[in-house]
């Protein structure tokens, strides 16, 4: 069960990532605030990894070609691509969205990697989705009227096939032999390496990123929590169970954002919470159910 619990915390932290990109959209651009967030990630995370890169550099140097790949899709775009959206649309369209990362899994595991996805599995993630649509819409007809969509939610829809891709290859093409803290800080340092020259020709013409106390705790929570620790927690989560059960746990966002409102903002739960976390509790417990069949 180890794996099930740690694959609980990525949707947590990004959840908050969303509503902390979306905050500040006004004060950073998404490419400076992207790249900055890795940067300080990286200089956090430095004394920790450096050791084990010099350690296994034979291996990272063997498998530079598909290291690099997992840090464009990951670092270099997956955060810019959503940073971009959220510049036009809400956090509520961008959770949204983000659950059909799971979606995308599935399609892309069975169609390229001849995974076999059976139905409990179809329908956990249709249960799953169930639940994110009704915490979005509050089981209010005018909410669910007024929802429209533009070119912000176009960017995340491309940013989520980023994350499907992501995860499937991380799950088939990762180095095994490759430690935790050496596959991370490779491939922080590869994604940021390919997106500083993005960041410096600032090819969008881009104001960059305004520094004040908002931005400066939103780099931090960023630095931290979504991109530390959330990685190494769906990194391993995936290695364990694969790309096809833990994409189910994107469908957490929204959960996991209504009980951040609950607990920072002192909203209170709704019955139209309850019926949401519920089905979508119910639609993880059926996709994990592949391992019993």
């Amino acid at each position: 069960m180890k794996p099930y619990f740690i694959l609980l915390l990525p949707p947590l932290f990004w959840a908050g990532n969303f509503i902390v990109g979306r905050a500040i959209a006004d004060q950073a651009s998404p490419v400076s605030l992207s790249f900055w967030r890795w940067a300080l990630a990286l200089a956090i995370i430095f004394p920790f990894i450096i050791k084990p890169i010099i350690r296994q550099w034979p291996i990272i140097k063997r498998h530079l070609g598909v290291l690099t790949l997992l840090a464009v899709l990951s670092v270099t775009a997956f955060n810019t691509l959503a940073y971009i959206g959220l510049q036009y649309t809400t956090a509520t369209n961008g959770t949204l969205l983000n659950s059909f990362i799971p979606i995308f899994i599935l399609i892309i595991s069975s169609l390229f990697f001849a995974e076999k996805i059976n139905s409990l599995q179809i329908a956990g993630v249709i249960v799953s989705l169930l639940g994110v649509f009704i915490i979005l819409s509050k089981l209010d007809i005018n909410v669910i009227k007024q929802l429209s969509f533009n070119k912000g939610d176009l960017w995340i829809l491309i940013g989520s096939l980023d994350w499907a891709l992501y995860s499937i290859f991380l799950k088939h093409y990762r180095p095994s032999e490759l430690g935790a803290l050496s596959f991370l800080g490779s491939t922080m340092i590869l994604g940021l390496i390919i997106l500083l020259p993005l960041y410096l020709i600032n090819p969008f013409n881009e104001a960059g990123l305004l520094m004040n106390q908002s931005t400066l705790f939103a780099l931090l929570y960023t630095a931290l929590f979504p991109s530390i620790f959330a990685y190494l927690a769906w990194n391993y989560g995936i290695s364990k169970v694969g790309a096809s059960i833990g994409g189910q746990f994107i469908h957490l966002m929204p959960l996991f954002a209504v009980l951040m409102a609950v607990v920072f903002l002192n909203e209170k739960i709704q019955l139209y919470h309850l019926f949401g976390g519920i089905s979508i509790a119910i639609g993880l417990w059926l996709s994990v159910q592949k391992r019993e069949n």
